[in-house]
C-alpha cells in the first residue's frame, strides 16, 4: 500500500514527532505541506493530514491545501497535537472541508503536545515531555488500523461471497466489483493479484500459508488459516497488497479457546 504523510509543524516539533512515527509504521512518504503542492495525490491508496490545533482547529495552511486539491475517492485521515486535555470540535472544519472534496475519511487521531505560549509561560509550559513514548506508540497502533481500514479487501471481508470453486479445502471466492478471485475465511488471500514472491510463507510464524503446483502453475493458499493468531506479519510483508487478515471477537475468541483447551497452535508455530 503507498501511503503519504503530510504535516505542518511550526513551533515545538510536535506534531512532526507524530508524523514521523505514523510514516515510520506505514513505510510512507513524509512531506511537508510545502513539499506536498507539487505531488500527485491520486497515486497513493492512504493519505495522511496533520497539524497543531491553533485557536481550535488545524493550521491555516493545512486548510487551505486542502481547499486547493483533489481529494475525491481518496482513503484519508487526519492527525493532530493539542495544548487542551480534550479533543472537542478541533477537527470538524478539517473534516467538513474533506468531506466536501468527496474524500473517504476513515479516522482520526490527537495527542497532548508541549505547549509554552500564553498563560503557560508562567509555569514554562505546559504538557512537558509531550507527545511522549505512549503518545507516539498510539499513533504507531492508530495508523497501522488505517492500514487495515485502507487495504482493498477490508470491503469484501464484511461482504457476502460467492463460492466458485474449492482448492485443497480451501473456498475461493469471486471479488464482487472485478474478477479476482480470493481464498480463505480468515487470512483471506487474493490469489489473482499474488506475485509468489512467498514473503507469506517466509513470516508466517503459524505455517498459515503453502505453495500448491498443479499444470506448471504455482498458487499459495491459506491451507492452515485456522492456525492464524492474526499478528498481520504475512499482510504487512506482502508488496501486492493481496492479504488481509479478518480480524474479528470471534477469531479471537477461537484463538484463546485453541490456546486453552489444545497444543495444535503450539506445534504449529515456528520457532
Amino acid at each position: 500500500m503507498k501511503a503519504i504523510i503530510i504535516y505542518i509543524s511550526t513551533y515545538q516539533g510536535n506534531t512532526q514527532k507524530v508524523a514521523q512515527a505514523m510514516a515510520n509504521e506505514l513505510s510512507a512518504m513524509l512531506v511537508t505541506i510545502e513539499e506536498a503542492e507539487n505531488i500527485d495525490l491520486s497515486k497513493f491508496d492512504l493519505i495522511g493530514l496533520g497539524s497543531a490545533i491553533n485557536f481550535a482547529q488545524h493550521h491555516k495552511k493545512l486548510l487551505h491545501f486542502v481547499e486547493a486539491s483533489d481529494f475525491k475517492n481518496r482513503n484519508v485521515f487526519i492527525f493532530s497535537t493539542r495544548c487542551r486535555p480534550f479533543l472537542g470540535k478541533y477537527h470538524q472544519i478539517l473534516k467538513r472541508r474533506l468531506l466536501e472534496k468527496g474524500s473517504h475519511l476513515i479516522g482520526e487521531f490527537s495527542c497532548k503536545g508541549y505547549d509554552r505560549t500564553g498563560p503557560w509561560i508562567t509555569m514554562d509550559g505546559y504538557n512537558k515531555a509531550r507527545p511522549n513514548a505512549m503518545d507516539l506508540f498510539k499513533a504507531r497502533l492508530f495508523v497501522a488500523k488505517m492500514r487495515r481500514k485502507a487495504h482493498p479487501l477490508a470491503t469484501f471481508a464484511k461482504s457476502k461471497k460467492q463460492i466458485v470453486e474449492k482448492i485443497e479445502n480451501i473456498f475461493i471466492y469471486q471479488a464482487p466489483s472485478n474478477s479476482n478471485k480470493i481464498a480463505g475465511r480468515i487470512a483471506l488471500l487474493n490469489i489473482t493479484t499474488c506475485i509468489h514472491c512467498m514473503k507469506c510463507i517466509q513470516s508466517c510464524p503459524m505455517h498459515v500459508f503453502e505453495i500448491k503446483e498443479s499444470e506448471n502453475t504455482k498458487t499459495i493458499l491459506p491451507i492452515g488459516e485456522r492456525n492464524c493468531i492474526q499478528c498481520q506479519k504475512c499482510a504487512v510483508n506482502c508488496p501486492s497488497d493481496s492479504i488481509y487478515i479478518h480480524e474479528t471477537f470471534m477469531n479471537g475468541i477461537r484463538i484463546a479457546l485453541r490456546e486453552v483447551v489444545s497444543d495444535k497452535l503450539q506445534g504449529a508455530y515456528n520457532i
